[in-house]
Order: C-alpha cells, then sequence, then structure tokens
C-alpha cells in the first residue's frame, strides 16, 4: 500500500466477515446472554478471529489449548471445535461469574469435553501450567492471551517452557482497547500502564529469536507467533 491507497472499504470486509466467518446463532445467543446478564459489551472475540485461530489450529495440527481470559466463553468454543475428540482446552479466569456464565455456554455449544474451565488468577494459573509440564504433561501447541495486559510481557517470557516447538502463542487487544479509555498506542503522551505493556510485549515478540511473529490487524489486533527455538 502507497501513500495515496487506502485501506479496504468496509463493503470487502463485510464480504470476507460474511463468507468465511459469518455469524451463527450459538455465538449470537451467547453474545446476548452475556449483555443480558451485564457483562461488559465488546469483550467477546468476533467471528473473523474465531475463524483465524481455528484456522491456526487445523495448520500446526493443534491438540492442546491453554487460554488466559474465558469471559462469555466464545474463544474456548472456537478452539474446542477445532480441536481432534481427544483435544483439550484450558480456559483460566478470575471472575467466578465469568466462569459459571461460561460453563454453561460451553455445555450449551456440546464441547464440555473438550473445555476445563479453571478459576484462578492467571500468575498463579502459570505456576500452576509450569509444574504441570515439569511432571510430564505434554507441552501446549496455542497459548491465548486475553487478560490483564500488563501482563502480557511475563506471558511471553514463560511461553517458552510451556510451548512446544512449532507451536503457536496469540495474544488480543495488542493495538487497541476500549479499555484504554480514549487513549492510542502509539500517542506519546499515553499515561496508561497497560499500553506501556502492550508496547513492551509487541517489541519484545517482534525481536524475539525464538519466534517467527507479526501482527494481524483484525478486530482490535491479534499478535500471531509460531515458536521456532533455536
Amino acid at each position: 500500500m502507497n501513500e495515496n491507497e487506502t485501506p479496504f472499504p468496509m463493503e470487502l470486509t463485510e464480504y470476507v466477515t460474511n463468507l468465511f466467518s459469518p455469524r451463527e446463532d450459538t455465538f449470537r445467543l451467547i453474545t446476548e446472554a452475556a449483555h443480558a446478564a451485564g457483562m461488559p459489551y465488546g469483550w467477546e472475540i468476533s467471528p473473523d478471529v474465531g475463524k483465524l485461530f481455528q484456522m491456526f489450529c487445523a495448520m500446526i495440527g493443534a491438540k492442546r489449548v491453554v487460554e488466559f481470559g474465558t469471559f462469555a466463553g466464545h474463544s474456548a468454543i472456537y478452539f474446542a471445535r477445532a480441536l481432534p475428540a481427544d483435544g483439550k482446552v484450558i480456559s483460566i479466569e478470575i471472575n467466578p461469574e465469568y466462569a459459571a456464565f461460561a460453563r454453561r455456554q460451553i455445555e450449551t455449544a456440546g464441547v464440555a469435553d473438550k473445555v476445563e474451565v479453571r478459576l484462578r488468577p492467571a500468575l498463579d494459573a502459570m505456576i500452576d501450567i509450569k509444574e504441570e509440564i515439569d511432571a510430564g504433561a505434554d507441552r501446549f501447541d496455542v497459548i491465548f492471551l486475553d487478560t490483564e495486559k500488563a501482563y502480557y510481557p511475563r506471558f511471553l517470557e514463560w511461553a517458552p517452557s510451556v510451548l512446544r516447538p512449532g507451536g503457536m502463542l496469540l495474544a488480543d487487544n495488542v493495538l487497541r482497547s476500549p479499555s484504554w479509555k480514549g487513549q492510542t498506542l502509539l500517542d506519546q503522551e499515553s499515561t496508561d500502564p497497560k499500553i506501556f505493556a502492550i508496547r513492551e510485549f509487541n517489541e519484545r515478540l517482534a525481536a524475539h529469536p525464538d519466534f517467527v511473529s507479526t501482527i494481524v490487524p483484525i478486530r482490535a489486533g491479534v499478535a500471531a507467533a509460531v515458536y521456532r527455538p533455536r
């Protein structure tokens, strides 16, 4: 794209979304129920992001996924659908109301046998998971971050200890977030520590010698990185 070109017009973006990742009734009903329950609007991943994640899982033959931030269960369901019959999604959530809501939606969606929602603070869950790997559990094929943004740099340090070679690290909200209250990623006057953490995460991921990475500029920005240890 040169300086005189513009991003794809909305009608082309909608064409791609409607063709490859139309919103299903399953996810529409979950979103409506979440809003009716008073859960924040717009935190759920969008269908195009869900389809992207399913494609990544298919590309690498994923069987084990750990995600941080269950919320209403959208991403857990997308991942579970992409895994084989013996696949497993471990989903970490700190909010008991969100965890209970997500478990109900995951059961209704018919993938409860593939998803374990753990009610646990993210940093504690990181320790638990590392101990499980050290005790002989299989490493993960996919790690998805959609939790407290201040933790993202710490997750990047931790990921190689539990991710298999060829596995993927995914992270949401690496370009923008409604929680930044109008401040932007590139505004040098930003004062939000979450923005500082995301900048650090993006810069360190881009330079990390053991990851081949980029940011896909859809929704709020999705970081995608393949773990290729030297």
